[in-house]
């Protein structure tokens, strides 16, 4: 009887090679900035190449996935997320611009991590297991878990041997997928649907809900990223904390509450109410987004990127910038500009 034991560890290393290439590069945005002189809006560009090379991948992989094979594209997600990992610590060094060799790399492992949004489901799906909803939800949490072992890893081995030594960390991370390559390359898999027998993607185009269902993902993934990516940053810069706590308390805090949801559902699910809980959690996501987006706190860290020859900040009560200002105005900001206006 085929071994599925080692298919199912071959996805859940799947999902933390996804979780590393995700990860890893957010927790170097300030180093990228300081170290190569990279604009911020150069910085978001990185993030941008990544999740579009993956919608890319994504309806690549709806087209020709079956015709090329499961096992080969899963096998090629592992190469090359592996040297996408080796070509960031290497090609910022060896091309002119290190922006493009970033680029380059994240583009590379992307590709990868693409591949195996799209095959690792599937493939855990077709095996025989019991109890499919939990063993699919577990699955899933692998990302978080991932995504918590790579912030907390790579934030103690920043802590004990610095950032600067953050490319050896980078080809550590790449032993990960290279090692997976030997377990999806040898473990049995097997196909949800016959050939020729899946849904069209013409037909799934036709389908008004597939483009409802495209806006929400879009939507909701814009939100995720730019709370998960860039809070590590921002507690840095803005917040004025350690590189380890805001790792910690930004990112990984946020990878643990999201795996901890997914684990309950896994084990809790049919017992719950699905639309019941998918609205409260929507309900909870906007609360945090409105709260962190108007919060006065985001908008008075952004004065920390101020690269200009002046700086004026209009504020009613003091702020710790206050210091920096040359020009100080402290009354109530639509009474200024209105004053301006007239």
């Amino acid at each position: 009887m085929p071994n599925y034991q080692k298919t199912k560890r071959a996805c859940y290393m799947g999902f933390i090679t996804q979780a590393i290439a995700a990860n890893f590069a957010p927790l170097l945005f300030l180093k990228f900035h300081t170290d190569y002189h990279i604009s911020l809006g150069n910085i978001a560009l990185i993030s941008t190449c990544f999740f579009f090379t993956q919608l890319l991948v994504d309806l690549f992989c709806a087209r020709f996935v079956d015709k090329i094979g499961y096992r080969v594209c899963i096998v090629t997600s592992e190469i090359s997320s592996a040297l996408g990992l080796v070509g960031l610590a290497f090609l910022p060094e060896l091309l002119p611009d290190p922006f493009m060799g970033i680029i380059i790399s994240v583009i590379v492992y992307a590709v990868g991590s693409g591949l195996i949004e799209v095959l690792c489901s599937p493939i855990m799906e077709a095996c025989p297991f019991e109890n499919k909803e939990a063993t699919m939800s577990l699955l899933h949490s692998f990302y978080c878990w991932g995504s918590v072992g790579t912030i907390a890893v790579s934030t103690l081995f920043f802590a004990v041997f610095g950032m600067d030594s953050w490319k050896w960390l980078a080809v550590l991370w790449a032993i990960v997928p290279a090692v997976n390559v030997y377990n999806f390359a040898t473990c049995p898999i097997e196909h949800l649907v016959d050939e020729g027998e899946g849904m069209k993607i013409r037909e799934l185009f036709r389908k008004p809900v597939f483009w409802i269902a495209v806006c929400l993902m879009v939507c909701s993934g814009a939100s995720e990223l730019s709370m998960s990516q860039w809070a590590s940053a921002y507690a840095e810069a803005a917040l004025g904390l350690s590189k380890t706590i805001g790792d910690l308390a930004g990112p990984c805090m946020f990878a643990i509450t999201m795996g901890i949801s997914r684990v309950i559902f896994g084990k809790y699910g049919d017992k719950m109410d699905l639309m019941k809980f998918m609205a409260g959690s929507g309900i909870l996501c906007v609360f945090c987004y409105l709260l962190a987006s108007l919060s006065s706190n985001p908008a008075a860290g952004l004065i920390d990127y101020f690269r200009g020859e002046h700086l004026v900040v209009i504020n009613k009560s003091p702020t710790p910038r206050d210091r920096y200002a040359d020009l100080l105005i402290q009354e109530p900001i639509g009474q200024v500009f209105a004053q301006i206006h007239c």
